[in-house]
């Protein structure tokens, strides 16, 4: 290997580039003063200060053995320098610091001289820190300590393991910054209670206890489903004109008024364009009616489009709370993610995003909640039913149905509900301004405190709240000027 530095840029490094003499980067980036003038006063007032982008200037040169493997390597380093967002930049001189650049271009056409070849390379740094190595922390109390040697502030993120039902959870540190999500109790005054109570849960595991459909919209009940051992799908389709498949149903342990019910589902239908296929769920009273519905699928033979559809109702007295293919056409295709529906009172909410399963983060979502103001669908939910389609003889994606629950939605307008459970997982995430998660969804309810902090320079003395309540780790990296 060659003992020459050089720079590894997006991952990757050329064996037959090295850097030279004469970078030009300042020590740090440049500060952008805000002034406010006041006619009649002398100077002005400092209202802010603004971090500008870091520019790097660096030198590189290469041997070639002729015009033909000169113009190659250009080639080469065209394609690898050019990216459409900010990459990984790692200086060998600057051990254990990665930038993140985007190259702007080269100063100058490079020299020429016999087989060497040299110029300059502008990166650009839209965030102008280099950062060290991702460290970790976990804690076995509920006051514990971050130092943070870093030369600037570091965003950290906190993961708490619930170990017992809370109506809130808390983070602050010694400046008085804090963030918190839901409600204390005031033991006087409000009593806490469960408000999402799961009355039915299978992981797909078995067929026991499932028994075959007799109704889906649009075809007819044909074929078989089965279990892998991880999840619910088609063993065979059998035929039809039009919609056929298996479908399943079980009843639920009591009829439920108030209901939420969720399953994650898996559509693989971006591998090929031809593929037509949908996904099913269906709520049903006692009489086999249609109370609601979710399905992902896709229809079209000639491109690789999911669309998802949650609808309450059926037939002429329905409404749809979604039915789309996401902001973009095929934001869904390759679906492996979380569906739910629920209604409270005349209030029904959909809810449909892929979930990224290396990291349980919820992403490309849609939510959506509708006022049922004529009161129109109030059918009472008595069973759930599962039904995988094909359409006529098209060609099927892999799909499938990994877990379903049904939750009882319990009133009590006067206590305050648990907001988490033995087991969940809540994410304080204070990077790129912040955001707050339960097992990986977006938390959007009730926020009483959003300071996304930072970790100061030095000791980071932080407490989280209620007592006892959280196993705590997390991680950050240290940031330089």
């Amino acid at each position: 290997m060659p003992n020459y530095e050089s720079i590894t840029f997006n991952n990757i490094r050329k064996d037959w580039l090295y850097v030279e003499r004469g970078r030009r980067k300042p020590p740090f980036a440049a500060r952008r003063r805000n002034l406010l003038t006041v006619p009649g006063y002398p100077g002005g007032y400092l209202q802010s200060t603004d971090v500008e982008p870091l520019l790097i200037e660096q030198p590189i040169g290469f041997k070639v053995k002729d015009d033909e493997d000169a113009l190659k390597k250009k080639d080469e380093l065209a394609e690898w320098l050019l990216t459409d967002e900010p990459v990984e930049l790692e200086l060998d001189d600057e051990p254990g610091r990665i930038y993140y650049a985007v190259v702007l271009n080269t100063i100058d056409d490079f020299d020429r001289m016999a087989t060497l070849r040299s110029g300059t390379i502008l990166f650009l740094c839209p965030d102008p820190y280099a950062y060290g190595p991702e460290k970790t922390f976990s804690v076995e109390t509920d006051y514990f300590n971050i130092r943070n040697e870093g030369t600037a502030e570091a965003e950290p993120i906190f993961e708490l393991e619930v170990k017992e039902p809370i109506t809130f959870a808390m983070l602050q540190n010694q400046f008085n910054e804090y963030n918190m999500i839901g409600i204390p109790i005031d033991v006087t005054e409000s009593t806490p209670f469960k408000k999402y109570e799961r009355i039915f849960y299978s992981n797909a595991s078995s067929m026991v206890g499932w028994t075959n459909g007799t109704f889906v919209d649009g075809g007819v009940v044909a074929g078989q489903m089965a279990s892998n051992g991880t999840r619910f799908q088609a063993s065979s389709y059998g035929s039809g004109n039009a919609w056929h498949g298996p479908a399943i149903k079980q009843s639920l342990p009591e009829v439920l008024t108030d209901f939420r019910m969720e399953s994650f589902i898996s559509f693989y239908n971006g591998n090929l364009p031809a593929y037509v296929g949908r996904v099913e769920i269906y709520l049903l009273d006692v009489n086999d009616q249609v109370v609601g519905k979710i399905a992902i699928k896709d229809t079209q033979s000639g491109q690789a489009l999911t669309v998802g559809e949650v609808r309450a109702g059926s037939g002429s007295n329905s409404h749809f709370l979604i039915n789309e293919s996401g902001d973009r056409p095929g934001n869904w295709n390759n679906f492996s993610g979380q569906v739910r529906i629920e209604r409270e009172g005349n209030v029904w909410r959909a809810y449909i995003a892929m979930v990224d399963t290396a990291t349980g983060r919820h992403h490309t979502r849609r939510s959506v909640t509708w006022v049922d103001t004529e009161n129109k669908l109030t059918r009472s939910v008595a069973q759930v039913q599962i039904h995988i389609g094909q359409h006529r003889t098209h060609q099927t994606p892999a799909s499938g149905v990994y877990s379903l629950s049904v939750f009882k939605i319990i009133q009590k307008p006067d206590g305050i509900p648990y907001i988490a459970d033995v087991g969940d997982i809540i994410t304080f995430d204070h990077t790129n301004n912040g955001q707050i998660y339960i097992n990986g969804e977006p938390f959007e309810d009730t926020i009483l405190g959003a300071d996304y902090f930072t970790l100061k320079k030095g000791d980071n003395n932080i407490v989280a709240l209620p007592d006892n309540a959280f196993g705590i780790s997390g991680r950050y990296r240290e940031r330089y000027l």
